[in-house]
């Protein structure tokens, strides 16, 4: 059960929006701190992530957290966060579902990153095999929900290792690397859905 819950049945007068406004960040950040400390099957489910990080991004923008004086951001080398994908091969296609991913570096501005995820099957030369996600706003928590397909032959596939990195889009300058993942497809069992987190860390491009 979880130990804060949102009051109700609060009336709102003109007069007074912006004080029951403050109460209520206030108690929705008390609610989503509370939900996140839970036993990992809440905190982590998708239920979650789909509908509560959005949430936390939302209050998040109300009024961003910059970085304090003398921080850096050095996702570029270290990688920073987790990314949960959902991996199977079945009728000819290998089915890469991008879920979630989560804490992931702010930029440099100190701001949450606008995410997006790329995906390789390496080795890959020519980069034939590039998918990539859309573009989220603004959140260092995203909900990706996205399928990305790969129809190649089953002996292809076990030869190649599947490569995800995450990526801040900045309209302005050139995109900021934020961590990524390879996974060996010859180690996983392909006839069955495997789901799991991978740790975001450093890949040399």
């Amino acid at each position: 059960m979880i130990a804060n819950s949102l009051p109700i049945g609060l009336h709102v007068g003109r007069s007074n929006v912006r004080q029951v406004a403050e109460k209520r960040f206030t108690d929705v950040q008390a609610f989503l701190t509370s939900l996140f400390s839970l036993a990992d099957e809440i905190a982590h489910s998708d239920l979650v992530y789909t509908f509560f990080h959005p949430l936390l991004r939302d209050q998040q923008d109300v009024e961003p957290q910059r970085l304090r004086k003398g921080e850096s951001v050095e996702a570029e080398n270290t990688g920073s966060g987790s990314l949960k994908l959902s991996v199977q091969y079945a009728g000819g296609v290998l089915s890469v579902l991008i879920l979630h991913a989560q804490s992931l570096a702010a930029t440099p501005q100190g701001l949450p990153p606008n995410p997006y995820v790329k995906v390789y099957l390496v080795p890959d030369p020519n980069k034939e095999t590039k998918r990539k996600t859309r573009v989220l706003k603004r959140n260092s928590h995203p909900s990706f929900m996205e399928m990305l397909e790969y129809r190649l032959p089953l002996e292809v596939i076990k030869n190649r290792s599947l490569q995800a990195t995450v990526w801040n889009y900045d309209s302005l300058q050139e995109n900021q690397f934020l961590g990524g993942v390879v996974i060996p497809l010859s180690s996983l069992n392909l006839k069955e859905e495997t789901v799991a987190w991978y740790p975001l860390e450093y890949i040399p491009r």
